[in-house]
């Protein structure tokens, strides 16, 4: 309820009760008139002073009312006018909020893409680092290799050397071997019955009845050839060569010639004298 809606029940209710008094005091003084209306004259005075007090303050209540109307219409009016601004600034922020959300909906995209890009050279990055490992292992096993192969170069190149200087002892032997041959008459077309004029000496002695001599092939020693063992102007017996060698020969004691036993470093000559 507003204050001009108070005041105007303010009003009624006073000349309600003024009219009441009036009339109260109307049905009381039905003996003396005259005092009576004299009475009723300066209440009714009185109630017109108070009406007309009652109506300067009503003036005034209206004067404060339309003051306070006027600044309610001017705080409603600055309120509007804040309220405008309101919306606008609304208005403002919610066209920015829709740039930051369309912003923020471009940076999850560039996200994604940066994920998505990150993955794939995560991914590039692993391949790259398992081609390295495989890379080094390779590198690895060819140096493996190369280790072996240079090695392997030494010793070839070892036995190489060995065979060389084989080659050369052999051309050396066989120089020599062709000058005895010479010396014996014997040519390489020549068939030979018998050994020719060596010696050499009995290397080992096995349980079986066989003896490995130190003469072979480059001494002119053949299969079947049969060679006499002795020791110190003693007879021991005689072998016949079952297997051959370039420098070294297994033979057989022939036991119906044996006349003594056989061991280690006894002479072996082709032929007696």
């Amino acid at each position: 309820m507003t204050l001009l809606g108070k005041v105007f029940i303010a009003i009624v209710f006073v000349l309600s009760v003024v009219f009441f008094t009036v009339s109260a005091v109307v049905n009381a003084t039905h003996i003396d008139w005259k005092q009576q209306a004299d009475d009723y004259r300066q209440k009714a005075d009185d109630a017109t002073r108070k009406n007309q007090e009652l109506t300067e303050l009503l003036e005034e209540v209206k004067t404060e009312l339309a003051i306070e109307q006027a600044a309610r219409v001017s705080a409603l009016a600055s309120l509007q006018t804040q309220l405008d601004e309101a919306k606008s600034e609304l208005s403002s922020k919610e066209a920015e909020l829709a740039a930051l959300q369309s912003a923020h909906t471009d940076l999850v995209q560039r996200e994604a893409e940066t994920q998505r890009e990150l993955k794939a050279r995560t991914d590039e990055n692993e391949l790259l680092r398992q081609q390295l490992v495989d890379a080094r292992g390779d590198r690895d096993q060819m140096f493996q290799r190369l280790v072996a192969a240079k090695d392997e170069y030494n010793r070839l190149q070892g036995t190489f050397q060995t065979l060389r200087e084989r080659e050369s002892q052999l051309a050396s032997d066989y120089t020599k071997a062709k000058e005895k041959l010479d010396i014996l008459g014997i040519k390489p077309d020549t068939l030979l019955e018998a050994p020719p004029a060596v010696n050499g000496q009995v290397l080992a002695v096995a349980t079986n009845g066989m003896v490995e001599i130190s003469l072979g092939r480059d001494d002119g020693i053949r299969e079947g050839f049969t060679l006499e063992v002795h020791r110190n102007g003693q007879y021991l017996g005689r072998v016949k060569v079952r297997t051959v060698r370039d420098d070294k020969s297994v033979a057989e004691v022939l036991t119906s010639y044996q006349r003594g036993y056989i061991r280690e470093g006894d002479r072996v000559d082709a032929r007696l004298y």
